[in-house]
This record gives C-alpha cells, structure tokens and sequence, in this order.
C-alpha cells in the first residue's frame, strides 16, 4: 500500500510540474492584435517577377481588433516602393483620409481595408526584394502586419541575362574542349586566342548589363558565345587532325612492316630456290 502511496504521489508531481511548464510557455507567447488577409497582388509579370512599370494593386483587410491591449488603440504605419502610390483606407465600409501613421481605435473598428496602387520602379538590371507594400502597427512597440516583397525586372533585362548565361556555358564547355586537347599534347594556340577574345566579350557583357546597358549587354553575350563556340570547334578540329596525321603515320608504319614482311619472304624463298 505504502508503494503504491509513494507512486501516485510521484505521477501527481510529475503531471503538475509538466502543466505548470505547459502554462508558462502559453504566457510568453504574444498576443494577436489584428487578423491581417490579403489575396495575391495583381501586377504584369516577366519570368515570375514584376514588370518593371506595369501597374500594381494590392488590397489588404483587418479584421477582429484585439480589445485588451493598452489605450485600446494602435497606429498603422504604410510603407511602399511603388511609384506614385495612391493609398486607400476604409473603416467598416465608410472611406477615410489615408495617412501614415493612421490611428486605430479598437473598441470601434471591425474592419479596417486598406488598398494601394501605384507603378512598379523602373529598373536598368533585375531588382530583387522590392517593397510592394509594407504595413507595421504600433502599440507599445512596432508589429509587421505584412510585407510584401518582389523582384522587378523588364524583357531586355531578361534577355541581357539569358544571352550571359549561354555565353558562360560555351565558354566553359570551350575551356574543357581546350584543355583535354591540350593534355594530348594539341597546339590549341588558335583555340585559345578565340577563348580569350569570348573572356573579354563576356566581361564587357557583364559590365554593360551592371552599368543598366542591357541592350549592349545583350550583344558583347552573342559576341562571347560566337568565339566561344569557335574556340571549342578549332579545338575539336585540331584534335581531330592530330588523330588522322597519327592514324596515316600507323597506316604508313603498317605498309612499310607488310612490304619488309613480303620482301623477307621473298628473299628467303629466293635462297631455297622457290622462286
């Protein structure tokens, strides 16, 4: 009996202990202030991003306003990278003047819908983590309620880096035909003077396309992939010549040893009188 006393005083403490630990946690959890939904923004897209100046609007709603926080009322900060942005606020259906900040009275509002559109910036390379749309709100501290971000870029910018791209593989694909070739003991001089004109096409490339010259960009890349291509084609050529002089120099070994051969049996038959 004694045991068994000891044992369930043992498991009762043990439970204790795990739902005061339990407890503690839940309390140092923070509270939710706001309820925040928002559908997808709609803006033009090019490869999955932003158009640059393509127009975007986004709308966002605030919903079950928590009632126990202090003061009983919050600021709402706005904050966006769009060009000329108009904002837009309603409180419970009736619009009001949007303004950063914009105070929230808790105990009143149950729906606060806040609207923005405005032009994607204008970009001369692919821009990523732009700000579409920001919103913190304020108590005692600052709280993001959302932030939207998204890269922003046009069809030349896409283009100067797809051209740069293809021009990087050719070049690596013409540096791996080169040095094979030069391990076989090639003369890849000519090979490698195309290699280095496509090197120096490239970095013009790359520094056209930083300096927001994507359409020069877009024409060093097609000039790199050119020479690119040529340098791995002599390359392949010269290693291709290099296996034919070899196989005529065994073919030309191969005739000599087969007349030697022929010769030697025709002495010999001489000797012996059988021919």
């Amino acid at each position: 009996m004694t045991k068994k006393l000891l044992f369930f005083l043992i498991l009762t403490f043990f439970l204790m202990s795990i739902c005061m630990s339990g407890s503690g946690v839940v309390a140092k959890e923070n509270p939710e202030f706001v309820k925040v939904t928002s559908p997808p923004p709609k803006y033009e897209t090019v490869s999955g991003m932003v158009k640059n100046g393509s127009v975007v609007s986004i709308s966002v709603v605030l919903t079950n306003f928590s009632k126990e926080i202090e003061g009983n009322k919050s600021e709402l900060f706005f904050h966006s990278d769009l060009e000329n942005p108009v904002w837009g606020i309603s409180i419970d259906g009736l619009p009001k003047e949007c303004s950063s900040p914009f105070t929230i009275d808790h105990r009143k509002v149950t729906e606060a819908r806040i609207t923005l559109t405005g032009k994607a910036p204008e970009v001369n390379t692919r821009k990523d983590n732009v700000t579409l749309l920001n919103i913190t709100q304020k108590i005692k501290e600052e709280y993001s309620l959302i932030d939207i971000k998204r890269g922003v870029t046009s069809e030349i910018i896409e283009d100067a880096i797809t051209a740069m791209d293809e021009a990087q593989k050719k070049l690596e694909s013409a540096n791996w035909t080169i040095a094979n070739a030069t391990k076989a003991g090639v003369d890849v001089s000519e090979a490698d003077t195309n290699f280095e004109t496509a090197r120096l096409y490239l970095k013009d490339a790359n520094d056209a396309y930083w300096g927001g010259r994507a359409e020069d960009s877009i024409e060093a890349a097609r000039n790199a992939s050119h020479y690119a291509v040529l340098a791995k084609e002599k390359a392949e050529s010269t290693v291709g010549s290099m296996k034919y002089r070899n196989y005529g120099i065994l073919a030309a070994v191969v005739i000599i040893a087969i007349v030697a051969f022929v010769f030697l049996i025709r002495h010999r038959g001489r000797k012996r009188g059988i021919y």
